[in-house]
């Protein structure tokens, strides 16, 4: 039984399909957390270490707001949640031990002693602030690590396979990553697996004044979670088989899709494309079961809500008679440009800048048709996104931002975020 009345809602393009014809078909699972009002006696307790980057490139404005964020986390934090913090460039050094968040103005002062140094000692960093978060683990918290650079892991372990293995591992025991990428000279092909595999988030701070809001939204949804561990299983029936799902999501041994984590109140959308058999007109079939499995903020024990995707056939008439529902429609694009984004780095990484630009020009010509459609900001802004994508391709302006650009916006599109 699910406690927290998580829905999971199954939604084609239209409500019925045509009858005698084999058909790949678009199925939108929009899984529906709780809209759960929070308020400090309720929300999950919280043990986090900041680690921060304080390398020679940091200096001036970056470390500046990066100190003011990570202050702005201390004041956010309750006395019951823990708090650390690890600086490093070649050498890591902890700041703080884990403790509790009561004397706010001793943390904050100690916090704004940091100044920037010299290498990147990345890995090393990482691993203590995890240790940090691993010797205070709480089953009843969420134990994160926030690690936060503007440069390679160029010091100590370098290997990206085993650095985002390492986090995989991390959170497999209880503490998730997530990673706070500043400017254009970090390596976003570790910070983003880093920050997946290690069940947190990525984000990407492209201007410095922006961190604050970056670290507000963290934290928001750091309170907001009642979900863990979330994974996704797909049971085709009646001769169905899966062709593709569009999020692009990781499977586990068991073949289950994984999951970000649930917040309360915040949608999240997979596309499965599903290959059909022909069947009769009014025929109705059942075509697949589709079972979502977490582990509960609250309860801490496993949850499942379970539905099954049933649909009726009828003539070709009929079904061009039916309305479209455009949010699966819309959902479908935005996957779509994801993959775009993502071949177009692909031909970046080979030099192949036309092929770049054209990877994104097709899909920004069927947004804007889709836009003709569904006149909503969130498609009006990833028309304008695309066309500064292409341009900046064209021009050649800024090769790093415009490839960390397009892949923090896959990234999150694929995350529904």
């Amino acid at each position: 039984m699910n406690k927290q009345n998580t829905t999971v809602e199954l939604l084609t393009e239209k409500t019925k399909l045509t009858a005698d014809k084999q058909q790949t078909i678009n199925l939108l699972v929009r899984i529906n957390p709780p809209k759960v009002e929070q308020n400090e006696s309720k929300r999950p307790k919280l043990n986090l270490s900041i680690v921060l980057d304080r390398s020679g490139s940091m200096e001036g404005n970056k470390m500046r707001q990066a100190r003011e964020a990570a202050k702005y986390c201390v004041e956010n934090l309750l006395p019951t949640d823990r708090l650390s913090a690890v600086i490093f460039d070649d050498v890591v050094e902890l700041l703080f031990p884990s403790q509790p968040v009561e004397n706010k103005e001793l943390l904050k002062k100690q916090i704004d002693s940091i100044h920037s140094r010299n290498s990147t000692a990345l890995h090393e960093a990482w691993v203590r602030g995890g240790l940090e978060v691993s010797n205070q683990l709480g089953s009843d918290a969420i134990n994160r690590v926030l690690l936060i650079t503007d440069g390679q892991a160029n010091v100590g372990e370098t290997n990206i396979d085993r650095i985002i293995s390492q986090s995989q591992q991390l959170a497999a025991r209880g503490v998730s990553t997530s990673t706070i990428g500043i400017g254009d000279d970090f390596n976003e092909d570790l910070l983003m697996p880093m920050a997946e595999s290690g069940g947190g988030n990525a984000w990407h701070v492209e201007k410095t004044e922006d961190m604050m809001r970056i670290f507000a939204v963290e934290l928001e949804g750091l309170i907001a979670q009642v979900g863990h561990s979330v994974t996704l299983g797909i049971n085709p029936k009646s001769g169905v088989t899966v062709a593709d799902v569009l999020n692009d999501f990781e499977r586990d041994e068991s073949g289950r899709y994984k999951l970000p984590n649930l917040q309360a109140g915040a949608p999240l959308d997979v596309v499965i494309q599903l290959r059909v058999p022909a069947n009769k007109k009014g025929a109705n079939i059942t075509l697949a079961d589709i079972d979502l499995t977490f582990i509960g903020q609250n309860s801490k024990l496993p949850e499942v809500v379970q539905n099954t995707f049933e649909i009726e056939f009828d003539s070709a008439d009929a079904i061009d008679a039916l309305p479209e529902n455009l949010e699966v429609t819309k959902a479908v694009q935005l996957l779509m440009n994801a993959r775009a984004r993502r071949e177009a780095i692909e031909k970046m990484d080979n030099r192949d800048y036309e092929g770049a630009q054209y990877a994104l020009r097709k899909v920004a010509v069927s947004t804007e048709i889709l836009f003709s459609r569904v006149a909503s900001p969130d498609v009006r802004e990833e028309i304008n996104e695309l066309a500064q994508l292409e341009e900046s391709l064209k021009h050649r302006s800024n090769d790093k931002m415009g490839r960390k650009q397009m892949a923090y916006s896959a990234y999150k599109k694929r995350q529904g975020k």
